[in-house]
């Protein structure tokens, strides 16, 4: 009778142990997943935190955590816990006891630009006996931006300090009315709208006012992502959003107004991407964020036909204005568009990412306006 008791017991105990689990194992348990930083740059390192807090007096003696991730995103992995196909799966296995919060924070490196986030997680509870499991999905809503590096070269470094020198030049070209430096000594070439007859009636000499030039330069940098090679060069198009990253970088520190428009598409709304003039100083980050957006698993449509009337637009006064295109693609359709910006006076360069040993035949009449930075393989 002792053995028959002892069985019933143990049925008994496994039934009541099964029932509690499935009907309280997820009551007051929390599960998230955040990535320590909302932005990083390619290359570098950040964390993604594992958050799991057992409110309640029952153990989860086995919890998985399962997830998926870009697999853009290289994770210092532990072996047996996660898979790379397509994506980053992972699937991490604790014991949680009562009133325990379990954090976990899971070191990665970020290998490429991008917009990468965990829509949702699953967690998989087993019974007390492990004789079971009882899944249920999380959501989650943690959003990673990886901003584009900095293109750093001595031939590119050497073409902004140039185009530094001729935007800035041009600054002294025209004079800002209602920017008032201060009064000097009547000149001969004076008109008589400069004079200033307060100070004049004040010191009996003639005096005029000293304008400011105008600091409003503006620069329009346009990045085209369009890529009509049989074979995809992907490593130029990434090139060229850092060239772009990098211009812009460039030009904000100095202070002039800088937009940017592209004919790539955004990876959340599908629109091309595009970032209107500021010179602010949190204008940087709006471009990353941007370029970061920028989806090349798709190709991107025609630069002439996305672009062609921003790119031939002047929304700036005369003189103040200067664009850059950064493009690795030289069909006759863009270098028509780049020949009709020299028919219309546009004060343009041209800059043109190549592969270390390729070559792009560019027009004679645009030989004095574009400059070509080699890529090198794996660069």
């Amino acid at each position: 009778m002792s053995l028959i008791g002892i069985i019933l017991g143990a049925f008994l105990l496994f039934y009541l142990q099964d029932r509690l689990y499935c009907r309280f194992w997820d009551k007051n348990l929390s599960v998230s997943l955040e990535f320590s930083r909302k932005a990083a740059v390619e290359g570098e390192e950040c964390e993604l935190c594992e958050r799991v807090e057992n409110r309640k007096l029952l153990p989860l003696p086995a919890l998985k955590v399962k997830f998926q991730v870009s697999r853009e995103l290289q994770f210092e992995d532990e072996e047996g816990v996660s898979s790379v196909t397509d994506q980053y799966y992972r699937n991490d296995v604790l014991s949680v006891r009562p009133f325990m919060r379990h954090v976990r924070r899971l070191r990665f490196r970020c290998k490429k630009r991008g917009y990468y986030w965990i829509n949702g997680l699953d967690v998989v509870a087993g019974t007390l006996f492990l004789s079971g499991e009882l899944p249920r999905s999380l959501e989650s809503e943690t959003r990673l931006y990886v901003y584009p590096r900095l293109w750093r070269s001595p031939e590119f470094s050497r073409l902004l300090q140039r185009l530094n020198g001729e935007i800035l030049s041009r600054r002294h070209m025209l004079e800002d009315p209602f920017e008032f430096r201060g009064i000097r000594e009547y000149s001969p070439w004076d008109t008589m709208r400069d004079i200033n007859w307060k100070a004049t009636a004040r010191t009996g000499d003639l005096k005029v006012n000293m304008k400011n030039y105008t600091a409003q330069k503006a620069v329009r940098i346009f990045v085209n992502l369009e890529d009509g090679a049989v074979m995809r060069h992907e490593e130029l198009l990434e090139a060229s959003i850092r060239m772009a990253a990098g211009a812009a970088a460039n030009f904000l520190a100095q202070g002039i107004r800088t937009s940017v428009y592209t004919n790539g598409p955004d990876i959340v709304t599908g629109e091309l991407v595009g970032m209107e003039a500021a010179s602010a100083s949190w204008h940087m980050e709006t471009i990353n964020r941007g370029l970061a957006r920028i989806d090349l698993s798709k190709r991107a449509p025609s630069f002439v036909r996305s672009l062609k009337e921003a790119a031939l637009g002047q929304n700036e006064a005369a003189g103040t204005l200067f664009t850059v295109f950064i493009s690795s693609d030289a069909q006759e359709d863009f270098q028509e568009l780049l020949e009709e910006c020299v028919r219309q006076g546009t004060d343009f360069c041209w800059i043109c990412p190549i592969m270390e040993h390729g070559e792009e035949k560019i027009r004679k009449a645009l030989e004095p306006y574009a400059q070509k930075i080699r890529v090198r393989e794996g660069e």
